[in-house]
């Protein structure tokens, strides 16, 4: 069964990508528990459940 992405399911996985690209930079940087990277880290779990959160029940 294919699935289907909704244009508002794109669009939270693009911000998705760009704010795992951010946390892995500032990992790289500072460490990765630096409180920049644990807020980044936060933020990006927020963005994967309400992406989940859209999906449709298999």
């Amino acid at each position: 069964m294919p699935l289907f992405v909704t244009e508002p399911q794109e669009r939270l996985n693009i911000e998705i990508e760009q704010l795992r690209g951010q946390m892995v930079s500032l990992g790289t940087t500072y460490g990765f528990l630096h409180p920049e990277v644990q807020q980044c880290s936060r933020e990006l779990d927020q963005l994967l459940l309400q992406y989940y959160a859209m999906r449709p029940k298999q």
